[in-house]
């Protein structure tokens, strides 16, 4: 199957090519042209939203509509889950894997040597903390302009925490709060601000802080990634057994 040739605003000559899981778009990117798309939509002082796309994403936006179409209206949709690769595969589309919590390194780095201010905002206080701390060792030069934990505990919370984070002008904001939260915190709350990027992280502040590991290189290599975070996160495990096989099942189904 042929991908789609998507041109980049203002950048007749940049494409991206994208392909379509289902309902959804998916960008076939490596990590680099990601990152030049990025850079240019902030240089240029427009906003840019970052989803990175595995399976169970794709079954809950089945049945939330509002993240559904989040998704759709992103600007950058990365294949981060094995389960959509293959699935991309099976379509007859030429994929690679790009696993979301490397391309927001690549990004901690491009900030790093670009000058862009940096917000983080998830994560209960002390790791947020531990995660500035080795970021800013890993990648010296960056600037943290703004963190702020992710458990809110209100709605004023929720909306305030965005007017602050907006107030420092960040030009790129990583959002941990987990899906479809992380998702539906960005969207709600973009417009208030103006040449940023926004990816969400899910659980990458865990990693960053030196909490978690990610699995072994070998593992990763094999696309087996989601069962290490099984074995050594367990509470992930009902979740997985629910969604990886009706996520199977939809894929096969959709190809008779």
């Amino acid at each position: 199957m042929t991908a789609t040739a998507l041109n980049t605003p203002n950048h007749p000559t940049t494409e991206l090519l994208q392909a379509q899981l289902f309902d959804y778009p998916v960008h076939l990117v490596s990590s680099q042209q990601g990152l030049e798309r990025l850079s240019a939509n902030i240089d240029e002082g427009r906003n840019f939203r970052v989803i990175t796309l595995n399976p169970e994403m794709i079954m809950q936006a089945d049945r939330d509509a509002d993240l559904a179409q989040v998704i759709i209206n992103s600007d950058l949709v990365i294949p981060d889950g094995a389960g959509v690769v293959w699935a991309l595969k099976t379509r007859g589309y030429q994929v690679e894997r790009l696993p979301g919590i490397e391309f927001s390194e690549e990004v901690f780095k491009l900030a790093a040597m670009r000058g862009y201010r940096v917000a983080i905002v998830g994560s209960s206080q002390p790791v947020l903390d531990q995660a500035r701390q080795r970021l800013c060792e890993k990648y010296p030069g960056l600037n943290i302009v703004y963190t702020h934990k992710g458990f809110f505990e209100s709605p004023e919370e929720r909306s305030s925490t965005a007017e602050a984070c907006a107030e420092t002008h960040p030009q790129v904001v990583f959002v941990g709060l987990g899906v479809p939260r992380q998702e539906k915190w960005i969207s709600d709350f973009a417009s208030r601000f103006s040449g940023t990027a926004f990816i969400g992280v899910g659980g990458s502040l865990d990693v960053w802080s030196g909490i978690t590991r990610r699995a072994p290189a070998w593992m990763r290599t094999l696309n087996l990634e989601w069962l290490y975070r099984i074995s050594t996160e367990p509470h992930r495990l009902k979740r997985v057994y629910i969604s990886l096989p009706m996520f199977v099942v939809k894929v096969l189904l959709s190809r008779q």
